[in-house]
């Protein structure tokens, strides 16, 4: 968490607050600083003596979406650069006056990153576990989990090239679980939805790749697209921390038809569970096979 739904929600959010306007100063919390002191460069991938001052003064002119990543290109002095940030398990971005006027107590305590900007708001980025990420490169090529990445569910692409990936020799032993995970295979897809669209297709989340066939990777890829719309409608998946730029929590969670769910809701048999890609998966054996 989050997944790509809840990316995409903030992508649009912050896209409307926030493109065309330009970063006037950098603020790090102490958390941040002292990460980088002793080496662990927390949250910020690079030094923050180079991030800081390549970020100062710099135009947000669009904000993108890759898989989970968020891309912000910037414009300073007639160059154009790309700042790349995730998520991790609980990053959130707010436009507030201040980190003050957060209305969540954990986030507004866990803030990380302010980026005060020239219309007087601020850009915040919070993370309560700590494990976001963010950092700047020249171009999206320059960053390596872009050039492994299979093109957006939303590409015209998407569906053969999944099957092909999907039905690659280095996957046929996988569990399809596992492959759908896979950035390579289609972006995005992380333990819940997983779980979520793999119970809409009818397949077992533990049935080898190779073992599924290409008619019912037709049905998994529908079903993954219809999980991720039906998300992005609802406001995304709020299990504990994720929140929109504006605070709100999505409401996707109450749609769950498998995921932490004890009994199924299409035959009322039980929901079992398995420990899958190191993620707890949430499967029923009535109705999937």
């Amino acid at each position: 968490m989050p997944e790509l739904p809840e990316v995409e929600l903030v992508r649009r959010a912050l896209a409307q607050e926030v493109e065309g306007v330009t970063i006037e100063a950098v603020a790090f919390s102490d958390f941040v600083v002292n990460g980088h002191q002793i080496g662990r460069r927390t949250i910020v991938k690079e030094d923050l003596g180079a991030f800081g001052p390549r970020v100062h003064g710099a135009a947000i002119r669009k904000i993108g979406r890759r898989g989970k990543y968020l891309y912000f290109i910037m414009e300073k002095s007639g160059e154009v650069f790309h700042m790349i940030s995730h998520l991790g398990m609980s990053g959130a971005y707010f436009v507030r006056d201040s980190v003050e006027s957060i209305t969540d107590a954990n986030y507004r305590k866990h803030w990380q990153v302010v980026f005060r900007l020239a219309d007087g708001r601020a850009l915040i980025y919070c993370d309560i576990r700590r494990f976001g990420e963010m950092a700047t490169v020249g171009r999206m090529g320059d960053f390596p989990p872009f050039t492994r990445m299979a093109v957006e569910y939303t590409d015209p692409d998407s569906l053969p090239e999944f099957l092909d990936r999907a039905k690659a020799p280095a996957n046929s032993n996988k569990a399809i679980k596992a492959v759908i995970m896979d950035s390579s295979v289609i972006p995005g897809v992380g333990n819940i939805y997983a779980s979520e669209a793999l119970f809409t297709a009818g397949i077992l989340p533990t049935r080898k790749a190779g073992n599924v066939s290409v008619a019912r990777l037709v049905d998994l890829h529908r079903a993954i697209t219809d999980v991720f719309n039906l998300s992005i409608e609802s406001g995304g998946s709020t299990i504990s921390d994720y929140r929109g730029v504006s605070g709100e929590k999505g409401s996707m969670q109450d749609r769950f038809n498998i995921y932490q769910k004890k009994t199924c809701r299409a035959c009322g048999g039980p929901i079992r569970t398995k420990t899958i890609a190191t993620r707890n998966t949430f499967y029923c054996t009535r109705c999937q096979r």
